[in-house]
């Protein structure tokens, strides 16, 4: 069989062309279900506790099923990367709502490394996505199928030759990008948005913080105004699968002297030993 060809539904394996899931699924119909996107390294899902964690909580907290154990769906993560001779990219974990016709569905595919070693050499251009995050909806801090918005956010971002477009909230202000979470760096000093600025709290976000912590860099959360990125001396965005990637670049405007910087280079550094 092809390389990344078998994925894995409701534990069995299957060609990715054979796996299907009931038509009246509400995961299907109305977007409702949860994904998580784990690293692949040497062949093993990084992290994986954290992400079935997650998974699990909010699951808890927006009345959905899982229909097997966690460590049952880690082993799942296992084998469906060794089916598919895959040493180095990523997994993705669906679980979908069913219905009261149909169970859950939980399906793990595999993915190749999206992101090129010269994008962290040189970094990558960001700008603004043309709508708003709704920092108070009740969605913003799961990661659910309801992916539409980021979505379009990525296609006007590659349109535009962005490497990611990044929202602001309904007050204005920086949120997150539309597959990552964003942090600037001034004067030496790392600042995030906070949690209640519209996002999804990420697990490598949370990872670079505590680096951070571990490295006593200083580090502020908080409300964080879009001009302040026209002002940073360094810029970076990060997700399980591209670590820290650093940005050069707000759309047409050089984030600092337009290369990847000090700071950046030294987290993805240390997140890079962690792996």
């Amino acid at each position: 069989m092809d390389t990344i060809n078998i994925v894995c539904l409701n534990g069995e394996y299957l060609a990715a062309g054979e796996a299907a899931v009931p038509v009246g699924d509400e995961g299907l119909l109305y977007g409702m279900g949860l994904f998580e996107t784990i690293r692949l390294y040497g062949g093993s899902p990084r992290l994986a506790d954290l992400h079935l964690s997650r998974l699990a909580d909010s699951a808890g907290r927006l009345g959905l099923g899982i229909p097997f154990k966690l460590p049952e769906i880690e082993e799942m993560l296992y084998r469906t990367a060794e089916k598919n001779g895959i040493e180095e990219g990523g997994l993705r974990l669906t679980l979908t709502a069913g219905s009261a016709q149909c169970r859950p569905s939980l399906l793990v595919q595999a993915r190749v490394q999206a992101y090129g070693e010269e994008m962290y050499r040189d970094g990558i251009r960001v700008g603004f996505a043309p709508f708003s995050r709704n920092e108070k909806s009740p969605l913003v801090r799961h990661k659910t199928l309801n992916y539409f918005e980021n979505i379009m956010a990525r296609r006007l971002a590659s349109a535009s030759g962005w490497g990611e477009a990044l929202f602001l909230n309904s007050a204005g202000k920086l949120a997150e990008g539309s597959v990552s979470n964003i942090f600037l760096v001034n004067r030496g000093r790392v600042i995030a948005p906070d949690g209640d600025s519209g996002l999804l709290p990420g697990i490598t976000r949370r990872r670079v913080i505590n680096v951070c912590v571990t490295l006593e860099i200083p580090l502020e959360e908080r409300v964080v105004d879009p001009e302040e990125l026209y002002r940073a001396d360094e810029c970076f965005v990060t997700n399980s699968l591209m670590g820290v990637m650093p940005v050069i670049a707000l759309e047409s405007s050089a984030v600092g002297d337009g290369k990847p910087g000090k700071v950046t280079r030294l987290l993805s550094s240390e997140m890079e030993k962690e792996v």
